[in-house]
């Protein structure tokens, strides 16, 4: 596929490197955070007012745009990529070579409906833009007591004053590509060297970058899926770190929430239990406010010796109860992007199988008046098992796999598969779980879980059912703790907010 890629490499290879990053800039600004975009960055559909869908912009093109101009960009010299006309071919040329790709793929008839899911790792992502509530659900969880503790040890500042870091980082970010570090001069002299450090963990220079992308490139079936370095290092220099840019702000917030999971992992082997345990307790504090007056919560028990231990939460209303059981279950790379004989989707499908078949080992004993809070009364019961990470679970690929192994896990466990059959399972991420909880609270649980598993919806995305059946019920859920930040902005500060 080489000489087909070639077109795009030396049509790049025209083009300063900066001045791409700077398009790449604003692009990412205007899609993420409806920032204007700059006139001669318009293309004639743009101009018109008409949708970025029609426009044929859309933030993963953004992205490997970013990618392709560092691995062929000039560092000094070269022609400013800083028109619609240059961008927008190049992102045609990105856009067309992918299809391409796939075109060649000899076993396309085989991995079709692989391809369906892995185009929803890519895409779906650029379609949730960060909100405080996000920013504030990463803070509840990296400020647990068992975690924040090594949050302080790695990066030598309080889960606030990260947070307070971020914010201010996405200030800076707001007017121009390029990192000033404008609040440092004013902080107290303790937090600067944290902060020029944790600068230091997160960017790279052109080269190394270019290095690490030539070192990943995958000519073939993968070309457009393989990891992007800039997500690891979103700030970029061209040799001296304290002069560093971002060509998408996007990822840096991504690797200061998300991307500290795998810092922290590195760190300290507790983190995995201490995070988990943190996940929980969001978990319970998402049920609180969400569903205060609606359900009666009940929180894990445990029992017995040797100690026994039911599953995370139950929630119950007038139509039936949901036992919940929180997983962090992040996938990695691999898993939501690599076509391969064996595609490490289906191992990452075989670990999320494990839950479910824990999940119904407990739940079978509920049901058997195992448990000491908790006995059935005849109304329905509904497991589902939430992750923090998006799993996208949707479609024949995703539902084939997984009901497969979890009938490999029921006969590993020895449990009654009339449990399959009476009571369906759910999987969702956490953001969805919240849209489910808004839904349940106007509806009832029963007839909105009954709803989604049934024939009609159980391959759906949960929030595309969600949105058809229960409009509204994920936006207003998004604002559950839109106040978050607020205990961050007044917190305790080495650093000053402007």
């Amino acid at each position: 596929m080489y000489e087909f890629y070639k077109p795009l490499r030396n049509f790049l290879r025209r083009f300063n490197l900066w001045s791409g990053l700077g398009s790449t800039y604003c692009y990412t600004q205007y899609l993420q955070f409806g920032q204007a975009l700059p006139e001669q960055l318009k293309n004639h559909a743009l101009r018109l007012g008409q949708s970025n869908l029609k426009a044929g912009l859309y933030g993963h093109l953004v992205e490997l745009l970013a990618r392709e101009i560092i691995l062929n960009g000039q560092v000094r010299g070269g022609k400013q990529l800083s028109t619609a006309g240059d961008a927008f071919k190049a992102m045609t040329m990105i856009h067309r070579l992918d299809d391409k790709s796939w075109g060649l793929h000899g076993s396309r008839s085989e991995d079709i409906i692989l391809q369906l899911s892995r185009i929803a790792f890519q895409q779906f992502p650029w379609q949730s833009p960060p909100t405080n509530g996000v920013l504030a659900r990463y803070h509840m969880l990296y400020s647990h007591p068992l975690v924040a503790p090594m949050v302080e040890a790695e990066f030598g500042m309080s889960t606030g004053e990260l947070f307070q870091l971020i914010l201010l980082f996405a200030e800076e970010m707001l007017r121009r590509p390029t990192l000033a570090f404008e609040f440092l001069p004013a902080a107290e002299g303790s937090i600067r060297a944290p902060v020029l450090a944790l600068s230091d963990r997160i960017s790279r220079s052109c080269d190394d970058l270019r290095t690490a992308m030539v070192e990943r490139q995958s000519y073939d079936v993968n070309w457009a899926y393989s990891f992007n370095p800039l997500r690891a290092y979103p700030l970029v220099h061209a040799g001296n770190p304290r002069s560093i840019m971002c060509p998408a702000p996007s990822l840096l917030l991504q690797r200061l929430t998300d991307g500290l999971y795998f810092d922290l992992m590195r760190a300290d082997r507790g983190f995995g239990n201490a995070v988990g345990k943190a996940f929980e307790c969001y978990v319970g504090k998402v049920m609180e406010r969400i569903g205060k007056d609606a359900f009666e919560l009940r929180e894990e028990a445990c029992w017995g010796k040797p100690e026994r231990r039911s599953v995370d939460w139950i929630i119950i209303d007038q139509s039936a109860a949901l036992f919940v059981e929180c997983k962090l279950g992040r996938l990695d790379i691999a898993s939501q992007t690599e076509i391969a004989p064996e595609p490490p989707f289906i191992a990452a499908i075989e670990r999320l199988a494990g839950n479910v078949g824990q999940l119904y080992a407990t739940l079978g004993e509920a049901l058997a008046g195992g448990y000491p809070h908790w006995k059935p009364d005849g109304r329905p019961v509904h497991p589902v098992v939430v992750t923090f990470h998006e799993w996208f679970c949707f479609g024949p690929f995703f539902y084939k796999h997984l009901d497969k192994l979890v009938d490999a896990e029921f006969e590993k466990r020895g449990l009654d598969r009339i449990l399959l059959e009476h009571h369906s399972y759910s999987v969702c991420s956490i953001a969805e779980f919240e849209g489910l909880l808004a839904a349940c609270g106007v509806a009832s649980i029963d007839s909105v879980l009954s709803e989604k598993n049934s024939p009609d919806h159980r391959q759906s995305l949960l929030r595309g059912f969600l949105a058809d059946r229960y409009p509204g019920a994920m936006s207003n859920a998004m604002g559950t703790f839109e106040d978050g930040m607020d205990l961050v902005i007044d917190g305790p500060s080495r650093l000053t907010r402007n």
